[in-house]
């Protein structure tokens, strides 16, 4: 009988394979130009301490900054690679939130968001037309947390 012949045998490559690269979610009419489906909404106390804060310590770039009536901020997007942080005056009344931290996320229709939510039993306001082009409501979760839901409608002219 002849000897056997060894078989090599096959290993698996190690070779990585990259995972192929997330494309931006672009939903329905809902996520604004430029923006993320979740951003952080930070409602800070002094919105230019905190712009030159973000920029010197993390390297963050400056997107829109809307001044208010005083000629301070009331409006600012920091933006650091692909994500953004939006900073808004703690107590001011005309934000989304009325001037509290959320997370402000882009929904393809916010009316039939705000109804899941409210089915599941979150605190839920009413959706309103706001005057930077977005549609939102305000969803707090059961652990108090505030989702800011938008549905982009329109672009707005920066003043």
């Amino acid at each position: 009988m002849p000897p056997r012949r060894k078989r090599p045998i096959k290993r698996a490559s190690k070779k990585k394979t990259a995972a192929p690269a997330a494309k931006p979610v672009r939903l329905a009419s809902g996520l604004a130009p430029e923006m993320q489906a979740v951003n952080t909404y930070l409602a800070v106390a002094n919105v230019i301490a905190s712009i030159q804060f973000l920029e010197q310590a993390f390297g963050f770039s400056r997107g829109v900054v809307l001044p208010g009536a005083d000629g301070q901020p009331r409006y600012a997007e920091m933006r650091h690679g692909s994500s953004v942080v939006m900073l808004i005056p703690k107590g001011d009344a005309t934000a989304a939130t009325g001037g509290a931290a959320a997370l402000y996320t882009y929904v393809g229709d916010v009316d039939t968001a705000l109804a899941k939510a409210r089915s599941a039993g979150a605190g839920v306001s009413e959706a309103e037309d706001r005057p930077w082009g977005d549609r939102t409501g305000v969803v707090t979760d059961p652990d108090g947390y505030r989702w800011v839901l938008a549905t982009f409608k329109k672009l707005v002219p920066f003043d």
